[in-house]
């Protein structure tokens, strides 16, 4: 880039800033408009405070020269008290650079549990130096005169000091550049000895972040050369690949907030995306940042805590401001181009671009220009690291220019860092203010959004409990959205025996025995959803009915040629195709089957919202008949429905509305609405299923929108009327490597002894999101003592 490229863009910048500064004012800058937020502000300033404020509100910070370069430092304690609360996790990152001149800085990142408040610092506090030289290796030495060499050609990724339960060691997280492996050491602070290291191969690294999660298990991104991105956690000593997916060409840096579950990417080509690092989460990015010429090279992030008190000398409290949570305070993130002599700061409710310039004189930088002030130098800036100054009670940043090679500091007013730290996202008008009264500053932001407090509340109000599945199935052939529906068959004669169907709509119809193993596959077509049926009769023309052999037999909705697909399960549990039955349906979709009197009755549904429901019929040679008995519409497309023959009640699920009710023993009957998706059940419904346990039934019900189960009481003597008592969630087993379930569509359990673990029962979900590490979908499979343990806790949060 050439300077005068640079000089054009930065007075284009300013002069943008003036033209707009009757319609925006000047904190909180109109890169915010791309948010749902509004958001206003006012300053007021004096001649003492730090940053410099022009005519037109632009907010410009000067830069110090790190002479020494950049280093870290980080606190540890040489004595770990063994009072530590055994579930409380608490680690520091500070980080001070090799300038010890009057301008150089501690600033400490500090996480704490909702319950604990950060620990000052004491007589006890050590530190440890760490330095980095790209072709020899990395340093380390500490209060006590110990020190350690690690040689190699290495980038480093991230340095922090943990400090859990009464352990405590430095996690160090690099790159080594010759290996093009990802190491991680975990070394003791007090002798500095490595009491583990463990690397990860890679494709190699166009950017990578890493950082420690609440629960202390180490997140590290990795965006490799092919375009893709890696997410992995070192879980018991081992790198865990909890998911990997293309994110394509441009990206230069990333920030991991753990806090929040929010990765940041700087790409040079579009700008800032964010991404959600929930891997049970939908594989989506959102652009926060654009703008046209700048290209967007570093990012980072400053974790979440609780809100800053101008007036506290600890400088991190949520005493002095009670109406803010630390749920409120979502960490700030920010980003630089070389394209514009400043710095991008945002917070999900507020984003400000603040100028930066270094005061020039000693001829090393990277190109000068004269204003109303003097001599300035603009930097060309492709790094950026935020970190707290707890000792000023504001937000310091380092930046790099790319041209001159040199790293540079500066802090924010601890009026303005108040202001972004202590910002909110919620319902109204929510309003965060402090008083600098030594500089008479005074910040104060209105922020107005959507509420998303109903939402909150009925989630409260009911209650998630959260169950690990035990078992997950092979994954299906197809790519994509292919697994849908699974069902259960239960082996009288050999209940350990037992089998789970399972669909893959792309094309087959899947068996699987209890350890998830797949044993068979049909390519029938692309069967979307199935049921099984126990005890159907086969119908013998001098035989009385009581008599009649039975069979039992699975039946999936084949959108290959809208039919009904039947198959025979012999006592082993294999399947055989006995034939299709055809449909009047335009778009076969959903189905369940009931037996009555040896008989099985099947309702189908397609797209358009249309029901039909047959008799199915089976002669000596097992050829299958179907007899059209009922056809009703719902307003809108169904999918998932179930039959307790116990009280002749058939629940069908109307997607994006709720669920109906039908009365079975008649044929003419019609369907009732008895249940509406509200909070916090979220659309689509789809997989039904009835469960049994403690003298009550339950309707189990996918809440796809929250990756969740809902879990209704069926009144026990009015199966119409449901009563919901709250969600259940799958969430990631990682002792066994088996993720969460997400996004489900069907689903189906039993209350059967199917024997060893799945004794009181088996419930089995499909998994639209299977990662850890990603592949195509599957199905997991939860014990049914599970299943009840959670139910039972939900019914006692609602007495």
């Amino acid at each position: 880039m050439t300077q005068k490229r640079h000089t054009q863009r930065s007075f284009m910048a300013l002069g943008r800033a003036t033209a707009i500064s009757s319609a925006c004012l000047a904190l909180f800058s109109c890169a915010a408009a791309n948010t749902a937020t509004s958001t206003t502000a006012n300053i007021s300033t004096d001649d003492n405070q730090q940053s410099k404020i022009t005519d037109a509100q632009e907010i410009v910070l000067p830069l110090t020269k790190l002479d020494n370069g950049f280093s870290i430092t980080l606190p540890y304690q040489s004595n770990i008290s063994k009072d530590t609360h055994a579930n409380t996790l608490q680690f520091a990152y500070a980080d001070t650079h090799a300038n010890k001149s009057k301008d150089a800085y501690d600033d400490t990142h500090v996480n704490n549990s909702k319950d604990t408040q950060p620990k000052n610092t004491n007589e006890d506090t050590h530190v440890i130096n760490i330095n980095v030289n790209e072709y020899k290796g990395v340093s380390l030495s500490n209060s006590a005169g110990k020190e350690k060499f690690i040689a190699g050609n290495y980038s480093l990724v991230n340095a922090e000091v943990v400090l859990h339960k009464t352990k405590q060691w430095v996690s160090l997280v690099m790159f080594n550049n010759d290996t093009q492996h990802i190491e991680v050491y975990r070394i003791a602070p007090e002798p500095l000895e490595i009491r583990q290291q463990i690397s990860q191969p890679t494709m190699g690294s166009e950017a990578i972040c890493a950082a420690i999660s609440a629960n202390g298990e180490l997140q590290v991104i990795n965006v490799d050369a092919t375009g893709t991105l890696n997410q992995y956690e070192v879980h018991h000593g081992s790198f865990l690949s909890l998911r990997d997916f293309a994110i394509g060409p441009g990206i230069k840096s990333c920030a991991l907030n753990t806090n929040t579950e929010t990765l940041y990417l700087a790409d040079e080509y579009a700008g800032v995306w964010q991404l959600d690092t929930n891997i049970e989460s939908e594989l989506a990015k959102d652009l926060i940042f654009h703008e046209r010429d700048v290209a967007i090279e570093g990012v980072a992030t400053l974790p979440s805590m609780p809100p800053i008190s101008i007036q506290d000398n600890v400088g991190v409290s949520a005493r002095a401001l009670p109406s803010i949570s630390t749920r409120d305070s979502m960490g700030v993130s920010a980003w630089v181009s070389p394209d514009a002599s400043g710095v991008w700061l945002q917070t999900p409710c507020l984003t400000q671009f603040v100028s930066l310039v270094y005061d020039a004189g000693d001829g090393n930088s990277a190109f000068e220009v004269d204003n109303a002030d003097g001599k300035a130098t603009f930097i060309q800036p492709e790094y950026v690291h935020l970190s707290l100054n707890s000792s000023a009670r504001s937000i310091s940043l380092i930046v790099d220019d790319d041209q001159s090679g040199y790293f540079f500091h500066t802090e924010l007013s601890p009026a303005l860092s108040h202001a972004l730290l202590n910002s909110q996202c919620d319902s109204g008008q929510a309003e965060a203010s402090t008083r600098d009264t030594s500089k008479d500053t005074h910040i104060k932001s209105t922020i107005t959004k959507g509420s998303s407090t109903a939402a909150v509340t009925s989630k409260s109000k009911y209650g998630t409990v959260s169950v690990k599945p035990e078992i997950e199935t092979d994954s299906v052939e197809n790519y994509g959205d292919a697994a849908d529906d699974p069902a259960i068959w239960v082996n009288s004669l050999a209940p350990q025996q037992s089998r789970v169907l399972g669909t893959d709509k792309k094309g087959a119809l899947n068996s699987y025995d209890l350890s998830g193993k797949l044993l068979q596959s049909l390519p029938v077509g692309r069967v979307n959803n199935v049921d099984v049926g126990y005890n159907v009769f086969v119908e013998q023309s001098q035989a009385r009915k009581s008599d009649a052999p039975t069979i039992d037999i699975a039946v999936a909705s084949n959108r290959s040629n809208n039919s009904l697909s039947v198959f025979e399960i012999d006592k082993r549990g294999d399947m055989v195709h006995l034939g299709d039955i055809s449909t009047t349906l335009g778009d076969i979709y959903g189905l369940c089957m009931f037996v009555s009197d040896g008989e099985a009755q099947v309702f189908a549904n397609d797209t358009s919202g249309r029901f039909e429901r047959y008799l199915l019929s089976f002669d000596t040679a097992k050829t299958i008949d179907g007899r059209l008995t009922q056809s009703f519409s719902l307003p809108s497309q169904p999918e998932g429905c179930v039959v307790n023959t116990k009280t002749n009640t058939a629940y069908l699920g109307e997607e994006g509305a709720g669920i109906w009710a039908l009365n079975v023993s008649k044929n003419n009957e019609e369907p009732r609405f008895i249940a509406e998706i509200a909070a916090p059940v979220e659309a689509d419904v789809e997989g039904l299923a009835i469960f049994e346990m403690d003298s009550q039934t339950y309707l189990i019900a996918s809440s796809q929108g929250n990756d969740s189960y809902a879990i209704y009481q069926i009144h026990n003597n009015k199966p119409s009327a449901l009563k919901l008592i709250g969600l259940i969630q799958i969430v990631a087993d990682k002792i066994k490597r088996i993720d969460g379930a997400s996004e489900t569509d069907g689903l189906d359990v039993t209350n059967a002894n199917l024997g060893g673990r799945f004794s009181e029962g088996l419930w089995v979900v499909q998994d639209g999101r299977n990662v850890m590490p990603s592949q195509t979908q599957n199905f997991k499979l939860v014990t049914g003592t599970s299943l009840k343990h959670s139910i039972r806790k939900l019914v006692k949060r609602n007495h």
